[in-house]
């Protein structure tokens, strides 16, 4: 069973008004967001027993389908993200190599997660 990432975060709920005019375009008087925990700096020390894999990105490439693929589950491809320091699928150009951490449950441990 997957880990839900947002689990034990704590919910803030966004009433600015600066945000009026995009709350009344989407029928909403508020915003309900996750806070989240912010991960510690990996150093090289902290991935003893961590396999780094290397993948060339490809256009029909999608964060979700590495994590499926390499973590047999869509839910972890902030993982992914977070250890390419690459946040949204647009910061990754056709060609570059992403490394994939393995296995999932040493990363879940070293992130406190």
């Amino acid at each position: 069973m997957p880990i839900n990432r947002y689990r034990g975060n704590e919910l803030i709920i966004n009433t600015d008004s600066q945000y009026n005019d995009l709350f009344k375009k989407r029928g909403i008087t508020r915003a309900i967001l996750f806070s989240f925990k912010k991960f510690k700096n990996l150093r090289y020390k902290d991935l003893t027993g961590v396999t780094i894999e290397n993948y060339r990105w490809k256009s029909t490439d999608r964060f979700y389908k590495l994590s499926e693929q390499y973590y047999g589950d869509s839910v972890y491809w902030w993982i992914i993200a977070f250890f390419n320091n690459t946040p949204l699928e647009t910061d990754v150009k056709v060609g570059q190599n992403l490394l994939i951490p393995t296995p999932l449950e040493r990363i879940l441990e070293i992130l406190d997660i």
